[in-house]
């Protein structure tokens, strides 16, 4: 008959071993995914860190050149142009908008003169003064009567060519009775333009 032989302690050793092993293995299973995710944070981090150091560097190299002194004067050149050229457009709008207030009231020459003449048959108009910022024509008229003062003055006022009509009596003369007058210019939108053919 044969016997059987046991060697306990080689069956001890392993199923202590295969203990070891699935214990190993559990663990292996459970911290893997953290190992794996940490990883590749770290390894993320490092990318963005060493990303950085790069912007850092070019952000540096780039200030250093931005203020050496050929760029410093040429940025310090190109803001005065900026500063003159925003002076140059001001100063354009202005004298355009100058213009246009000019335009805006009618042309105290001939035109103005043959419609003051043209108010009353007789009237010899000389004109004195205009003040272009007020709109303000200075003239005198020379009528043969003194009756025709007051017409002529109506006439003036509904012209349209006028917004204001002032005059301070009159003088008599040789050749007549003078009228000192002082009229504003309508602006166009009043008529003026158009009631001054």
């Amino acid at each position: 008959m044969r016997t059987k032989r046991n060697n306990f302690y080689r069956r001890w050793r392993e199923a202590e071993n295969a203990g070891r092993r699935t214990a190993w293995r559990r663990l292996a299973r459970r911290a893997g995914p953290a190992a794996v995710t940490a990883a590749a944070a770290l390894l993320l981090w490092g990318g963005l860190g060493f990303h950085t150091a790069c912007l850092r560097r070019e952000t540096a190299a780039l200030t250093a050149w931005c203020e050496t002194p050929e760029n410093a004067a040429a940025y310090a050149q190109s803001e005065a142009d900026r500063a003159r050229a925003a002076a140059l457009q001001a100063d354009q709008a202005q004298l355009e908008q100058l213009w246009t207030l000019l335009d805006s009231y009618p042309d105290p020459t001939g035109t103005v003169l043959a419609a003051l003449e043209d108010a009353q048959a007789g009237v010899h108009v000389q004109l004195h003064g205009y003040d272009a910022a007020s709109g303000t024509l200075t003239f005198s008229a020379v009528l043969p009567q003194v009756v025709d003062i007051p017409a002529y003055v109506r006439r003036l006022e509904g012209s349209g060519l006028f917004a204001q009509v002032a005059y301070a009596g009159y003088e008599t003369g040789a050749d007549g009775y003078t009228l000192q007058l002082d009229c504003v210019l309508a602006a166009p939108e009043n008529g003026a333009k158009e009631a001054a053919p």
